[in-house]
């Protein structure tokens, strides 16, 4: 993922990639020199959830891919420059998008989003009742004649509903992503008055 946003960051953009694991932070920048991506891409050995991204007030967008993404969120918002951004973070459990949403209201994100990300099938199936024995207990005797095509014809289904749900035989994780966005930064109470006064008060040279 940090090769695809080099690439969408251009000539001029970069990305600061960081990895909790010494070995894990080697290896990928290696991987990122092998692509000749050693300038555009910066990969660090850094804890982000409590040392923060060792970036302020310049960075865009923010990828978090963490087991406590809220506890980076602050770090976040520090890292972003003052035109704000946006910020996106995937977790595989809806206990993880619940924490990490309160975290992100709380230090003023808007927009907030969670999409689930697997894509499963949804299986429909029609469901009959045989006239003949409507209310009465002869289900195996219906099962028999459900198989049979000279007694199906004889008579009539009714109640006809569908029915449709998941398939039950879907292998894989659910993850979800979350996406917010961070209004730009406004500027201090203070240095708006003194701008306004030097605009009214113009100060001679």
């Amino acid at each position: 993922s940090s090769g695809i946003n080099a690439e969408y960051g251009g000539s001029t953009g970069c990305v600061h990639t960081c990895e909790f694991h010494q070995e894990r932070a080697d290896a990928a920048a290696k991987e990122f020199a092998l692509h000749g991506l050693e300038d555009t891409i910066t990969s660090q050995h850094r804890n982000v959830c409590t040392d923060g991204f060792g970036v302020a007030n310049r960075a865009d967008a923010v990828f978090l891919d963490l087991p406590c993404p809220w506890e980076a969120v602050p770090h976040a918002v520090s890292a972003f420059s003052i035109d704000g951004g946006r910020l996106c973070s995937f977790s595989p459990c809806i206990e993880q998008v619940q924490r990490c949403c309160a975290m992100l209201k709380e230090q003023g994100f808007k927009e907030i989003q969670t999409f689930e990300g697997i894509e499963r099938t949804y299986q429909l199936s029609r469901k009959r009742i045989w006239e003949p024995f409507v209310g009465r207990d002869r289900h195996k005797k219906f099962r028999a004649d459900q198989r049979s095509e000279d007694k199906a014809s004889a008579g009539k289904w009714i109640n006809a509903y569908v029915k449709g749900g998941p398939r039950k035989d879907a292998v894989g994780h659910t993850g979800y992503l979350t996406f917010a966005t961070m209004p730009p930064k406004l500027v201090e109470k203070d240095n708006i008055t003194d701008n306004v006064d030097n605009l009214v008060n113009p100060i001679a040279d």
